[in-house]
């Protein structure tokens, strides 16, 4: 807290209202003592989705959040997401772009994070890898879920360019 605090020059109390805040939009990931350990999608600390990048680890929120950040850091590595299928993706990232695998990725629509209370517990679970398009149309329409079936080549270009604020 002492950190945030001297970084951002916000007095403690309403620095304390704003990560609170953020905390229940599911906008920031905390640990138990309360440290902001992760933020918009990228995590410190276990999470769903594996990610490294020169040789250090690294966790997303959402299979999304991997290709916004190796493709706006324009980043080499590796990445393992577990898909809904039941088995783990294993994609690798070459300058930003996945330079293995047939998977889609399932991007719901942004429609979901606009009225989901929590984007972490309500909008990144839908956000995931599968081995085809079918499979991901198929686990969509049996959750009533309405999004885009993306290539990873497109995955990587849109999730790039979403990420590019952020770095």
């Amino acid at each position: 807290m002492e950190d945030l605090v001297a970084a951002t020059g916000i007095k403690r109390e309403r620095l304390t209202e704003h990560l609170e805040e953020l905390d229940r939009a599911g906008r920031i990931r905390r640990d138990r003592a309360g440290r902001v350990v992760g933020s918009a999608g990228l995590s410190v600390s276990k999470d769903r989705h594996v990610i490294e990048l020169d040789g250090r680890r690294f966790w997303t929120w959402c299979a999304y959040d991997i290709f916004g950040v190796f493709g706006a850091l324009e980043a080499s590595g590796t990445a393992l997401s577990p898909s809904p299928e039941g088995r783990t993706m294993d994609l690798r990232f070459e300058r930003g772009r996945p330079v293995n695998g047939d998977a889609v990725l399932f991007r719901p629509d942004d429609n979901l994070m606009s009225c989901c209370e929590n984007v972490y517990e309500e909008w990144c679970p839908n956000s995931n890898l599968f081995s085809d398009a079918a499979n991901a149309r198929k686990w969509a329409g049996e959750r009533g879920l309405q999004g885009r079936i993306l290539t990873l080549a497109e995955a990587s270009k849109l999730g790039a360019k979403d990420w590019a604020d952020v770095v």
